[in-house]
């Protein structure tokens, strides 16, 4: 066999047997209204693109010290001022960052931890993987649970706590545990395409090619492919991205 080709098949071989590696959990894409929640309602009077950085659900004694991402920031003054006013803010302090896109490091208040929709993620034991805000009233959680049963511990407990969220997208199996909710065919499509120039401009390869070195018909691997770039797309968030 080509040298390029062993190595290609190793490749996605690798990509696909990550995914296998992964234990079973479940996946859950969350729309939330800003005001629903205490840190949703301290960015309320900004209009920047916000996002929470390996953010970690408040614990009880309200120990929690995530990371801002923020983006499009028109006046960093004004937006410092009114963060740090609000009452769900101890301290703001700007950590790193360039023109456009900047961290910040934000002390959140005791209080905080005792919020209908924290104090719902930390009893039913989710981990949030990312956290958006898409516009001035809503953000989009990627959260991840051990099972389903802790999902609809989740919202219960929101249910309880009168914090309406809008369960957008659920995966769940064996390959849940991919970050962008890919399939083994539709990585391993994506991957091949990607080796082989596929996205290059112009194109590399043509999908009659890249179908015939995935061993199926055009018309399948098209398939994979779209659904695949689908997935991807919908899994970081741009379906729900303030345009």
């Amino acid at each position: 066999m080509d040298p390029r080709r062993l190595a290609r098949a190793g490749r996605i071989e690798t990509a696909v047997g990550s995914n296998r590696d992964r234990p079973v959990t479940v996946v859950a894409s969350v729309l939330v209204d800003a005001d629903a929640f205490a840190i949703g309602r301290a960015f309320s009077d900004t209009d920047c693109r916000l996002e929470l950085a390996r953010y970690v659900p408040v614990d009880a004694d309200g120990g929690s010290v995530p990371y801002v991402w923020v983006d499009r920031l028109a006046d960093r003054e004004a937006f410092e001022a009114t963060v740090e006013s609000s009452p769900a803010v101890e301290r703001i302090e700007r950590f790193d960052g360039g023109i456009d896109r900047r961290l910040y490091r934000i002390e959140w208040a005791a209080a905080v931890a005792e919020d209908g929709l924290l104090a719902a993620l930390r009893e039913s034991d989710l981990l949030v993987k990312r956290a958006i805000r898409t516009s001035a009233e809503r953000w989009l959680l990627r959260l991840r649970a051990h099972d389903h049963r802790a999902l609809t511990a989740f919202r219960h407990a929101c249910v309880d706590a009168g914090v309406a969220i809008d369960v957008r997208r659920i995966a769940h199996g064996p390959n849940s545990g991919d970050p962008y909710g890919l399939t083994d065919k539709q990585r391993a499509a994506l991957v091949l395409a990607f080796d082989e120039g596929y996205f290059d401009v112009p194109h590399g390869t043509t999908l009659t090619e890249l179908a015939d070195l995935a061993g199926v018909s055009r018309q399948a691997y098209t398939r994979r492919l779209d659904r695949a770039l689908r997935n991807y797309l919908t899994n970081t968030g741009i379906d729900e991205l303030q345009r």
